[in-house]
């Protein structure tokens, strides 16, 4: 139990949308309300959430886009979570065709920004006083140097919050797992996210007049 002398510590949220997304993509629990899910997670009695920062874009494909969007909006019904955009932009890759073999090439969409984003902003943020700790929902190693600087310079502590496996097909067990090794190494302690805690922080199928997606349901 927490000794009634030891302040909560101020703690601001950092989550990787796309890292988190595609942990959810063929599952049943995208409608996720992630301030219920943070607090599921973590001890209320250790952490003071002063802020959720989520790390977006909006895809470019226009069915993906309007679920994107209406999602965003059932997330800005809640206090204190901030929305943080990248971007999609199109690159050109080249690669085989399967039945004839020959080199073609295509147009790909990569998302952009958003590690850049998660980045800066758990770096501006710890340069604060009155900040304690960087909680990160992402397993992305990319994400390794900016935490090293919060950790050994700025003096702050870190938790990791790992999302789930990712599931291949539709049905498949959803799976907790653990954080990269990297990330183990920096966080004062690596949490990882259940199938339990998914189920208890959807949203309802409709709030404030914003509706769950009907591919969604």
């Amino acid at each position: 139990m927490q000794s009634k002398n030891l302040k909560a510590l101020n703690t601001i949220i950092y989550i990787d949308g796309f890292n988190l997304y595609y942990s959810l993509k063929k599952t049943p629990y995208k409608w996720l309300n992630l301030k219920k899910l943070i607090e599921n997670i973590l001890d209320p009695s250790l952490h003071k959430i002063l802020n959720i920062k989520y790390f977006t874009a909006i895809p470019k494909r226009a069915d993906s886009a309007q679920r994107q969007s209406v999602y965003i909006r059932a997330l800005k019904t809640l206090q204190n979570i901030e929305i943080i955009y990248g971007q999609f932009k199109k690159r050109q890759v080249k690669g085989k065709e399967v039945k004839t073999n020959k080199v073609i090439t295509v147009n790909k969409w990569e998302e952009k920004k958003s590690d850049v984003n998660i980045a800066s902003y758990i770096i501006y943020d710890s340069c604060k006083k009155n900040i304690d700790c960087v909680v990160l929902l992402s397993n992305d190693t990319d994400l390794t140097t900016p935490l090293e600087i919060v950790k050994y310079k700025l003096k702050k502590r870190i938790v990791i919050i790992t999302p789930t496996k990712r599931v291949e097909n539709l049905g498949d067990p959803i799976l907790p797992r653990k954080s990269h090794i990297e990330l183990r190494k920096l966080s004062k302690v690596s949490l990882s996210i259940k199938e339990q805690d998914l189920k208890e922080s959807q949203f309802p199928n409709t709030i404030n007049r914003i509706s769950k997606p009907k591919s969604w349901l």
